[in-house]
């Protein structure tokens, strides 16, 4: 394949701070291995913001489980594990997991 200077695709409008930073580090790295392009930007912002989501969650389980209080460690538990399948599912289909890219073709690191 070719070597080629890809242009950097815009963030969707509704990301700011620091997922707008996670979209920098993220899309050119998608972009290289040919999983983002102008169809698929608003899915890599869809996974970014459950990621983002997932690591905000994660922070109240633990704070949960630290004052004992089991009953709001479970509440939030169920909702990182919707989080982590909503993360798996997209970054899939955006070529993030290693499988997601064997099936693919494109390179496994």
């Amino acid at each position: 394949m070719a070597d080629r200077t890809l242009s950097p695709l815009p963030c969707p409008a509704y990301m700011g701070g620091a997922l707008v930073k996670r979209w920098d580090e993220l899309a050119p790295e998608l972009q290289r291995l040919g999983t983002l392009d102008a169809l698929s930007i608003d899915l890599a912002g869809k996974y970014i913001l459950a990621e983002n989501e997932y690591l905000r969650v994660s922070a109240l389980v633990q704070k949960a489980i630290e004052r004992g209080d089991g009953d709001e460690a479970a509440k939030w538990i169920g909702v990182q594990d919707t989080l982590t399948k909503q993360i798996l599912t997209l970054g899939a289909e955006l070529g993030i997991t290693p499988s997601a890219r064997r099936a693919r073709g494109l390179p496994v690191k």
